[in-house]
């Protein structure tokens, strides 16, 4: 073995070290599932049934990110015999392999040369698992890697495309494509794009092809995007997944999502000091800022001659990172700025391996492993580093993967189930055969999110499979209005104590809960949710306590007190409220919907603010309080921008009566409450 191929041994097995260890993670991941229930696994495997069985995306279910992340996983799930099994493996794997993938092919196309490729990407890799980018990695809940794979190789796309004619073919169709998957990274790479468009129309020769290389490109990426849904949803179709993803879902993304207990930045002040306090996010809006000053400088001063197609490409990136973490104004979460982080490593190795070839003439004293010195001692010690210090990758290679080899290829050791799984599936399916009809068939299942119990007994939800994804107004009302219409025999809901989650989704979801206690009992409890049955008759109608008008300006009001003899009985009261919201700058993109509108509360035991929606005048909630306590509510509105606020108009207190058969419900949701204040 000469030098040469010593040095391409080298990069190569220390890429295949790393990329072998995201897959023994993901593959050890799927086949012993002990996944969440609600969220992650089963957002992609309920699409995938439905896909399978034939419904329609876009008219019978809608996809939240993008509906071709669905389309990306379907064929491999198919391949691996679908089921629960299946859906994981694809899960899983596809995310594991695209990222390493994304590395190898950004670095091929821009370092022009296979060793420093793979010594790059051993470097890439290594950062990644010391920066703990676990988000884009693997797969987690939101499959974030996958889907911002092709905004990160979209400046490649448009590098290797060397006349203005296959730019915004191939441009535009993968831009097409990067919104056809995921709305959100799609749109920040778009916007990316077109910044980086409006410099070249401003400073390059050619100004006039510029504008139709950048015109032609967009118009593309949304004939593209506008074809592929057709492709798998139809016309109507088409019409629904984009008044979905584009409109409703960003709407919705802020006031929804970003609020308690999510955190979120309620200033431009609070929002520095987090980004302080949470490094993560805050060194990567910091460098990712640099790079961008840097980048868009460097094509300012340079865009025209030889090597403009690369600055012009490569500005991209940075813009692209920055917008990628928009979502941060909704919810303040490390994983958002993750696809940033990527960039950040992308383009500091990139601009590692070229100082040396800047700054000195290639020789062998300056050369070492095919690659420039520097940049070779830095992608060893980096990965030397990682695989001593994150155990996951030693482990996976050395105990994981001859387990795979051995029990799962040789032995045929199958898909198992951990944690609470046995004794959830055990009995939500005692409940379910409770419920079946006449001929054995199984009853009709509300859940507000439906997954494997679903799966196994061959059926689907007759709504929006998770509650969350039932976005807007009209959205949230036909939920409701199908339920009552349905009165399905059996409905699922989560238990408190599961997830902190669960007084949100009652907070945000109380029509539906209040249909719950006046049409159903409690009837089982498994270890993540609660099954009601249909009562034979309507249960207690909620009771007025008190109506009120509040004068304008008031800030705060203190509820009627309650009396009973037994001090330590909580009570459940529904507060209705009709208020007015006040945003001059909603029309404002990415910022304009950014206020929240909250309603805090004092002296009840439920302490988790409401985030009122801005586009609606009404919303009714539940306040759990014990009798002498008085309760008071007040007012205020956190907001990004000048001018925002809201005023509430009247106000009214109801008594609702829980009976013995729902006390556990409540119980429950008392406890995860008491748990959350300590």
């Amino acid at each position: 073995m000469n030098r040469s191929q010593a040095s391409y041994l080298v990069w190569a097995t220390l890429c295949a070290v790393f990329a072998v260890a995201l897959l023994v993670v993901a593959f050890e991941t799927a086949m012993h599932f002990n996944g969440y229930a609600i969220d992650g696994p089963f957002q992609l495997y309920n699409a995938l049934r439905r896909i399978q069985a034939g419904f329609r995306p876009g008219v019978d279910f809608q996809f939240f990110h993008g509906l071709g992340l669905p389309y990306i996983h379907y064929p491999i799930y198919r391949v691996l015999g679908g089921g629960l099994r299946g859906s994981e493996l694809a899960r899983e794997l596809v995310s594991a392999a695209v990222y390493p993938t994304v590395l190898l092919a950004f670095f091929r196309v821009f370092s022009g040369d296979w060793r420093r490729t793979f010594c790059l990407t051993a470097a890439a890799l290594s950062l990644s698992f010391l920066l703990r980018l676990s988000a884009v990695m693997f797969a987690l809940n939101s499959m974030l890697g996958v889907r911002s794979a092709l905004p990160t190789l979209f400046p490649a796309v448009l590098y290797l495309s060397r006349t203005g004619r296959t730019r915004a073919i191939a441009g535009g169709v993968a831009l097409g494509a990067a919104l056809f998957v995921s709305t959100e990274q799609g749109l920040a790479v778009a916007l990316a794009y077109a910044a980086v468009s409006v410099l070249a129309v401003v400073r390059r020769d050619t100004r006039w092809r510029q504008f139709i290389e950048f015109t032609g490109t967009l118009a593309i990426a949304g004939l593209t995007l506008v074809m592929c849904l057709i492709v798998v949803g139809g016309w109507a179709g088409m019409l629904g997944a984009l008044g979905y993803n584009f409109v409703v879902v960003p709407k919705d993304q802020y006031w929804y999502f970003g609020a308690p207990p999510n955190l979120f930045v309620p200033s431009w002040t609070r929002g520095a000091a987090l980004a302080i306090i949470i490094w993560p996010i805050g060194l990567a809006l910091l460098l990712g800022s640099v790079a961008t000053v840097r980048y868009a400088h460097r094509f300012w001063r340079n865009p025209n001659g030889d090597r403009s197609r690369r600055h012009f490409a490569l500005a991209i990136l940075p813009i692209y990172g920055l917008l990628s973490c928009a979502s941060l104004l909704g919810v303040f979460e490390p994983s958002y700025a993750q696809p940033c982080w990527r960039v950040i490593i992308l383009i500091g190795l990139l601009e590692l391996i070229e100082m040396p070839e800047r700054s000195a003439p290639r020789t062998g004293s300056t050369y070492w492993l095919g690659v420039p010195r520097a940049v070779a001692v830095t992608s060893l010690v980096v990965s030397l580093w990682s695989i001593a210090t994150i155990r996951l990758i030693p482990r996976a290679v050395i105990i994981g993967l001859p387990h795979i080899l051995r029990d799962h290829l040789v032995r045929g050791v199958g898909f198992s189930i951990d944690g609470m799984w046995p004794q959830a599936l055990a009995d939500a399916q005692r409940t379910v055969d409770g419920h079946r009809g006449p001929h054995g068939e199984p009853p009709a299942l509300w859940s507000t999110y439906a997954g494997w119990i679903e799966a196994r007994n061959g059926l689907f939800h007759p709504s929006f499979d998770y509650i969350i994804h039932a976005l807007g107004p009209d959205n949230r009302r036909a939920y409701v209005a199908k339920f009552r219409a349905i009165k399905p025999p059996l409905a699922q809901t989560v238990l408190p104590t599961y997830t902190q989650y669960e007084p949100w989704i009652e907070n945000t979801a109380w029509e539906f809960y209040d249909e719950l206690l006046r049409s159903y009992t409690v009837t089982s409890i498994t270890p993540w949710s609660i099954f009601w049955q249909r009562r034979s008759r309507p249960g207690p109608e909620p009771e007025l306590l008190a109506t009120m008008n509040v004068p304008a300006g008031l800030d705060a009001v203190t509820l009627p007190p309650l009396r009973a003899a037994d001090t330590n009985q909580v009570v459940l009261l529904e507060i209705d409220v009709k208020y007015e919201t006040r945003n001059p700058l909603h029309w404002l993109p990415i910022v304009g919907q950014s206020p929240r509108y909250l309603i805090g509360i004092d002296g009840a035991l439920s302490q988790l603010p409401i985030s009122l929606d801005p586009f609606v005048r009404h919303t009714r909630f539940p306040l759990i309080v014990r009798p002498g306590k008085p309760a008071v509510l007040y007012f205020r509105t956190l907001s990004l921008l000048p001018g925002a606020s809201w005023a509430p108009r009247a106000l009214s207190v109801y008594v609702r009566p829980v009976d013995s058969p729902n006390r556990a419900w409540l119980t429950n949701l008392v406890a995860r409450i008491t748990r959350q204040k300590r």
